[in-house]
């Protein structure tokens, strides 16, 4: 499989679930869900290496996306103006959003699936809520917090298919893939999340700017999923090659960006 069909594969993917999840009213005040190329890249990982697929696996795999286009539309809500036309739309946005994932969902006659995933949203929504919590955590449990947060939906999902062997590499490169998003927000607005406001207040990192710690993160996570990757003894090597591009590319393209 080349880079080509790889990348047909995740637009593919990611063209149907915006298609179910079309809606024309939203679509005019809050725009397209968001959808993330690299989630849909890692949860698709087993099918990229050639592993068995069949139409419930692609059901199945819409109802994780949709998980994230449900999260990030919530992660968008204003604390200071939640009461304003757009953000009442945003909130019914991820609402109906959540609403499709149930619905595809109940198509697929799989109950433990179900489950798993149910008990996925329910344990992200508790790690979410934390952040407003006034409970002080040590830095390990917020990184697990955001470890929850971003993979284990697609953890449940390759568990429930039997694709463990894909999980770490899986979590580490979606936990990079929110380190990027992390960067490139405050590149490009100067704004920092709630979370991240959280991780700089440790006193691990009272000795360095916001952006130090994002790339910090960043080339820590890097390194460790190329090892993965390269240490993996079920990825073919064309994947392997691939995906050691995709996050070498977005390594460079970090690196421009500073120095612009």
């Amino acid at each position: 499989m080349n880079a080509t069909i790889i990348e047909e594969h995740v637009s593919q993917l990611k063209n149907n679930i915006l298609k179910q999840l079309h809606h024309r009213t939203l679509l005019q005040f809050t725009g397209q869900p968001v959808i993330e190329d690299d989630q849909l890249l890692y949860l698709l990982l087993p099918k990229l290496n050639g592993e068995q697929w069949s139409q419930q696996l692609d059901f199945a795999a819409s109802a994780v996306a949709m998980i994230y286009a449900a999260l990030h539309g919530h992660e968008l809500i204003d604390e200071q103006d939640a009461t304003s036309k757009s953000q009442q739309l945003t909130v019914l946005g991820g609402d109906y959003y959540s609403g499709m994932y149930y619905t595809t969902l109940a198509a697929i006659p799989d109950i433990q699936l179900i489950r798993s995933l149910s008990g996925a949203v329910v344990k992200i929504s508790e790690c979410k809520t934390a952040v407003y919590e006034p409970e002080k955590r040590n830095l390990e449990e917020w990184f697990e917090a955001i470890r929850v947060i971003e993979a284990m939906a697609t953890q449940q999902f390759m568990k429930r298919y039997d694709f463990d062997c894909y999980i770490e590499i899986a979590e580490l490169g979606l936990v990079l893939a929110r380190f990027k998003r992390e960067m490139k927000q405050w590149q490009e607005t100067h704004q920092k999340t709630r979370f991240m406001k959280i991780l700089e207040q440790h006193e691990e990192y009272v000795s360095m700017s916001y952006e130090q710690i994002l790339q910090h993160q960043i080339s820590d996570l890097s390194s460790k999923l190329i090892r993965s990757i390269t240490s993996s003894p079920i990825l073919l090597d064309e994947v392997k090659t691939i995906m050691l591009k995709h996050i070498e590319s977005d390594v460079r393209e970090h690196q421009t960006m500073r120095e612009g």
